[in-house]
């Protein structure tokens, strides 16, 4: 299983290899190879000792469960992860000197076969199992990188993550859930019900316009454990906002280090006058 789990994540590699253009930097490229070995390992190894700890099971897929769990927002961050799985590689291999368009679709690739990774180790886990909702969010989330460089109508749309510890119900169901194993207090990236995934659109970007719209979707903290010790109830959170083009806001500052530091900023909502449309309304002057 570990084999093919590995073949996954370094298949865009070996297509890679293939390519044979003069431009591409050897001693960058390897790098990029290295560095991104070193981190799908080390990620590889937290996730073997975290979320796939438990006892292995026979392939199996997702019985359902999954749809329940989160109320889908894993679904957001799944997407979301694949963006940023995609966006960082194919920076890196335009970096090396790999060819941008190739580059690009390379990005996708390997944030695809990360996502397939992660679901083939959950599909032998026995309290989980292949999800293919999970594949395709994060597949699709893979494809937003190379559609923003080449859709017009994507460069007016940004994806973006808040992140404000609100409650503490991701670990209190966690500690009654599983309390031998309890999650990590740093076990930020599961803790769902602090995380408000958004989509915001500035339509007069190329007017030079610094404002634009938001929309919000998250979890409140009224999850409980039923009789089979299964996450249940809850809803879904629905925001409205306004949004910051950071893009225009720093577009003067233009050196090359600023230019990375500002696309990698953009991933973040900024807080901003915010209305809550469900389940109920409310106002916040500077949601986070």
């Amino acid at each position: 299983m570990n084999k093919i789990f590995i073949l996954f994540f370094f298949l865009p590699f070996n297509l890679l290899s293939q390519n044979d253009s003069i431009s591409i930097n050897k001693n960058k490229l390897n790098l990029v190879y290295a560095g991104t070995a070193a981190t799908l390992g080390v990620s590889y190894l937290f996730l073997q000792n975290s979320w796939w700890i438990d006892n292995k099971s026979s392939f199996h897929f997702d019985d359902g469960s999954d749809l329940r769990y989160a109320l889908n927002v894993d679904k957001a961050g799944h997407f979301f992860g694949g963006i940023l799985v995609s966006d960082v590689f194919q920076n890196s291999l335009q970096w090396s000197g790999v060819d941008e368009k190739k580059s690009y679709v390379y990005g996708a690739a390997m944030g695809t076969f990360v996502q397939l990774g992660i679901e083939m180790k959950d599909a032998y886990a026995p309290n989980w199992g292949f999800s293919k909702w999970d594949f395709i969010s994060g597949s699709i989330g893979s494809l937003v990188p190379l559609s923003k460089r080449y859709l017009k109508p994507m460069k007016y749309i940004d994806f973006k993550l808040s992140y404000f510890k609100r409650s503490d119900q991701y670990w209190i169901l966690g500690e009654q859930q599983k309390p031998q194993s309890p999650p990590s207090k740093y076990d930020y990236h599961n803790d769902y019900v602090n995380q408000t995934y958004w989509v915001s659109i500035f339509p007069f970007r190329e007017k030079g316009h610094l404002i634009g719209f938001s929309l919000g979707f998250g979890l409140n903290d009224q999850q409980f454990l039923d009789g089979f010790n299964t996450k249940r109830g809850g809803s879904n959170e629905y925001y409205l906002a306004l949004d910051y083009d950071l893009l225009q806001i720093l577009k003067n500052w233009n050196t090359p280090s600023a230019k990375k530091i500002k696309h990698w900023l953009n991933y973040f909502k900024l807080p901003a006058p915010t209305i809550r449309i469900s389940p109920n309304i409310e106002f916040f002057p500077f949601f986070l």
